[in-house]
């Protein structure tokens, strides 16, 4: 497992926007029009804490947070290729973070090519954003970068069941993350249509790796298109780095 400065990313293109139909990231439907497609994506424009940014100025907050994942080897309700990633969709209530005690369900995770997020302008080829949602809708997102190198064995279920259509099979989400992660927390968005704000997102440090054929399977399933919202500006906002231990050794 490799360690670098990337995104998290979670921009988050959640398969939870609307319209997901008309907009897409090229020509006249593609980010720099989003405003314009419909009345409900103004804030795409008129927002000042939309995702994603350049992270580049943060405060170090060395105590460890309260941030606990409780995860399990679960299947997904379903994996498919839906508003314009790789999704596989979850519905199991034992699949949670806890945040300052707070709890949020894993509702899905998904991928974005190239990864939407900088950390001093360095990203990675491929993000995964794990996407919670809290018992009042409100969202708490972890990204994690792809560095392409070893095959990566969490992957291999996601590709084989979309490839051959077969029913999902277990994921082992308890064993995707490091024992310890260093992350970038700070308030956004969606970085999809609506472009929702009031995201909470947590941009980790360390990264995984793929092989290049998983890379390749996960291009071809996203029909070898980026999926990329441009950078947008911060407006200074408060970023905290930290770090948290997800399992002890």
């Amino acid at each position: 497992m490799k360690t670098s400065l990337f995104l998290i990313g979670l921009s988050l293109s959640l398969p939870m926007a609307l319209g997901a139909e008309h907009w897409s990231y090229e020509a006249h439907t593609g980010a720099k029009h989003w405003d314009k497609l419909h009345k409900d994506y103004a804030v795409c424009k008129a927002g000042k804490n939309q995702s994603p940014i350049n992270i580049e100025h943060y405060y170090h907050a060395p105590d460890k947070e309260n941030f606990v994942f409780n995860y399990h080897s679960t299947a997904p309700t379903s994996i498919d290729y839906a508003h314009h990633t790789f999704v596989a969709k979850f519905a199991h209530p034992k699949d949670s973070t806890i945040y300052r005690d707070h709890k949020y369900n894993l509702v899905n995770l998904h991928f974005h090519i190239p990864m939407e997020f900088a950390i001093h302008g360095k990203r990675q080829p491929l993000s995964m954003h794990l996407v919670h949602k809290d018992a009042q809708g409100r969202l708490l997102v972890v990204g994690i970068g792809f560095t392409i190198g070893q095959e990566n064995p969490f992957l291999t279920p996601l590709l084989n069941a979309y490839t051959y259509k077969t029913p999902p099979k277990p994921l082992a989400l308890e064993k995707l993350l490091p024992d310890t992660i260093h992350y970038y927390h700070f308030n956004g968005s969606l970085t999809t249509p609506p472009c929702t704000e009031g995201v909470t997102w947590f941009v980790l440090e360390e990264t995984l790796s793929l092989s290049p054929q998983q890379f390749e399977g996960i291009k071809k399933i996203m029909h070898n298109k980026p999926n990329q919202r441009p950078l947008q500006k911060d407006y200074n906002r408060v970023i905290v780095k930290s770090s948290a231990i997800v399992r002890e050794h």
